[in-house]
């Protein structure tokens, strides 16, 4: 198990995390070491801009040292929004158009004579 150091970049907000039902709390700029499995799991939920088209361009509160995060200082207050929606205006106009594919299920169909006994056949 490897020890990572976990670093809250936020020069003005504190962080409080949980991990096993155990509060981890970060004031501003303190660091505080823990198994690097919680310091990864600590850092997915202080995400400030979520953009799932480019993963990587991914903002985060949290820095880990030993993984060469961004330990810049945060100015300013978190967006009220962590979506990241700048890559999708190219999904703004959205056409929906007919498939004409059968349904996978055939269309049942009714029997057009009765059903007849063997007595009836005779």
């Amino acid at each position: 198990m490897k020890i990572c150091t976990v670093k809250n970049r936020s020069t003005r907000r504190s962080f409080v995390g949980t991990w096993d039902g155990q509060e981890y709390i970060f004031a501003p700029e303190a660091s505080l070491s823990v198994p690097d499995y919680i310091a990864y799991h600590l850092k997915r939920q202080s995400i400030l801009r979520d953009n799932p088209i480019d993963p990587s361009v991914n903002e985060y509160q949290l820095a880990i040292k030993e993984r060469e995060d961004d330990e810049s200082p945060l100015l300013g207050e978190a967006p009220p929004e962590t979506l990241d929606r700048s890559d999708m205006e190219s999904f703004t106009k959205v056409e929906y158009r007919q498939s004409h594919v059968r349904p996978a299920a055939p269309v049942r169909k009714s029997a057009s004579s009765p059903v007849l006994t063997g007595e009836q056949m005779r």
